[in-house]
């Protein structure tokens, strides 16, 4: 089989714990680049991913905001950027902050500050670790120039109870629990497989074509549509079983599936040999 791209997720997939890529991924994504298309498929913003393109050297576009913004980082630009109509924002605000958990709201791909309404201890742990801007503002006024997206920061127990009141009271929006402490508001239709999918059709490329990882249930609408899903052993049981292969380091792909290097793609036996 010919794959023509690659997409991977960062937190989980290509990241270690302390936001470094690994040395043994970094030389198999080196390999694979020389021979195939390298891509991200990620919840973060363009901000907060921008080192990391710069890392790998990606000169693909990458899916950012988990399939809202499609951003193509050799025009410095987005190709496409899908917002959150603003009475829906403002009715998804009102509901998250019925309940103890901390807002925060993303306005445009190239705009990387984080809207507040104030910087508690949680926002700012936030920021310290995606090291972004912040502004303190009255949220409900800038929902009118249609948000990317809004991200609630909060306990897990009390973020279950958000999830199912958003889900039940504005099905038109997607809800992702993208890590235990962390529920997203985003724009309607939008998630990471159809976000893949958009980006091949861009490019060219059809998805039976294309291998993508991850490691969070966020990532399985990808999974589930690429030519080769492949989940990382950590993630989630239904993540793990609904995979084409489970890896436990992204560089255990190239072994697992016998890369060898022919033409213009990558060329790998089956899973299953």
């Amino acid at each position: 089989m010919l794959y023509r791209l690659f997409a991977f997720d960062l937190d989980g997939t290509l990241l270690a714990q302390d936001g470094t890529i690994p040395p043994g991924t970094k030389e198999f994504l080196t390999a694979a680049r020389g021979q195939a298309k390298i891509t991200l498929v990620t919840g973060r913003s363009l901000a907060s991913a921008q080192r990391y393109i710069r890392e790998i050297e990606i000169t693909c576009p990458v899916v950012l905001y988990h399939g809202a913004v499609v951003w193509d980082p050799s025009a410095g630009k987005p190709v496409l950027e899908r917002t959150i109509p603003p009475e829906l924002a403002r009715r998804a605000l009102a509901m998250l902050e019925s309940l103890p958990v901390h807002v925060q709201v993303y306005l445009t791909a190239g705009d990387p500050t984080v809207y507040v309404a104030r910087v508690t201890a949680p926002i700012q742990r936030f920021l310290d670790k995606e090291n972004l801007p912040v502004k303190e503002v009255a949220l409900t006024g800038i929902l009118a120039r249609s948000p990317l997206k809004l991200l609630a920061i909060g306990e897990p127990e009390i973020l279950a109870t958000a999830e199912d009141a958003l889900r039940e009271t504005l099905p038109e929006l997607t809800v992702v629990r993208s890590e235990r402490e962390y529920v997203e508001v985003l724009p309607p239709g939008v998630s990471k497989g159809e976000g893949l999918a958009w980006l091949c059709a861009h490019l060219g490329i059809r998805l039976q074509d294309v291998v993508a990882v991850g490691d969070q249930m966020s990532d399985l609408s990808m999974i589930e549509r690429a030519g080769l899903g492949v989940a990382m052993a950590h993630g989630p049981a239904t993540l793990r079983e609904r995979a084409d292969l489970v890896v436990g380091r992204v560089e255990e792909i190239r072994d697992a599936l016998g890369l060898a290097r022919e033409g213009k793609g990558v060329r790998c036996r089956s899973p299953s040999g």
